[in-house]
């Protein structure tokens, strides 16, 4: 008889390894069908508050103006917001079928569509939902977007822009030492008069901030990843934003189309010129962004390039922000 020695340390062999992973997935699936079905329950609750409201309110109709008293009191007692007890007696009224709907549409869901009077538009966000697995956020995002689109027969909105000439840097004394400032938080000692790159150095009283750039990754309808030639043999590697536009998320039809026109204008581009503002309030420095294809001299890129910001807005892929 032999005898198995179990190791005091525990060793994650690749069947145990299995073990995990397939224990960890169904707590996973576990968790998410707990929050779908709490989510549905939620759902038919609030429509059945509703119901009890509206009830309420039809059997004292001839008490005028009954739900101005009505509402306060349910607040007060409650201790529930307002917003939620309108907005159930409304789903109530709106969506008569709840038990039927599907599942995906959410009580957060429903709450942001029930301010949309128009049936049709409301049907097809419903669509989308459940199409595209859209979040409460990504929803709202959607609906804000689409309401700061021009309407049939209004002109697309003009980003003001200024075509400025590349590689022109400001001075900067530091700690009694004269620098010049490259951007993005870069500095090198202003070079001497015999060094070979001194031809390049221009400086004005305002820096352009106007670069060299090579996409190394689009991430969505108003973001890329870029290697910026900063001029000097020096170089950064940034998260831009396109200044002035916001996309809608990645995972909706439209972000994912504004993404593959940027991929589209892109292809057969040697390189991209970006002049870069300070930071947006994610700490990603925004830029306008000039593209043309076939072209390799920077200078002609700025003067002859697309703005692409600017044709974003013009084909609808993204809104001015």
């Amino acid at each position: 008889m032999t005898t198995q020695i179990v190791p005091s340390t525990p060793i994650l062999t690749q069947d145990v390894q299995l073990l995990v992973e397939v224990i960890r997935t169904e707590i996973e699936s576990g968790m998410e069908r707990a929050r779908l079905e709490m989510e549905q329950e939620k759902r038919l609750t609030y429509w059945n508050v509703g119901k009890h409201i509206k009830t309420h309110i039809l059997e004292n109709e001839a008490r005028a103006e009954y739900g101005d008293y009505l509402f306060p009191v349910l607040v007060e007692t409650l201790n529930i917001g307002r917003t939620d007890l309108y907005c159930s007696v409304q789903l109530y009224e709106e969506y008569p079928q709840i038990v039927h709907s599907n599942g995906q549409l959410t009580w957060s869901h429903l709450k942001a569509l029930l301010p949309i009077e128009d049936k049709k538009l409301r049907a097809n966000y419903e669509k989308q939902i459940i199409e595209e697995k859209l979040s409460v956020h990504d929803l709202r995002a959607i609906i804000r977007s689409d309401k700061a689109l021009p309407s049939a027969g209004q002109a697309n909105p003009v980003l003001a822009v200024v075509r400025t000439e590349p590689y022109v840097y400001q001075s900067k004394q530091i700690q009694g030492n004269a620098m010049v400032d490259l951007g993005f938080n870069f500095f090198i000692a202003t070079p001497g008069t015999k060094t070979e790159v001194v031809p390049r150095l221009r400086l004005g009283a305002v820096p352009h901030y106007t670069y060299k750039a090579y996409v190394l990754e689009v991430i969505d309808g108003d973001t890329f990843w870029a290697d910026i030639d900063l001029g000097f043999n020096n170089w950064t590697t940034q998260k831009l934003r396109f200044r002035g536009i916001n996309a809608r998320e990645i995972n909706s039809s439209s972000g994912k189309s504004a993404k593959e026109y940027i991929e589209k204008k892109l292809k057969g581009c040697s390189f991209i010129v970006i002049k870069t503002y300070w930071r947006d309030k994610f700490s990603r420095y925004l830029a306008d962004v000039f593209c043309l294809k076939q072209e390799t001299e920077y200078e002609k890129v700025i003067q002859d390039g697309k703005f692409l910001n600017q044709e974003l807005l013009d084909k609808g892929l993204a809104v001015k922000y």
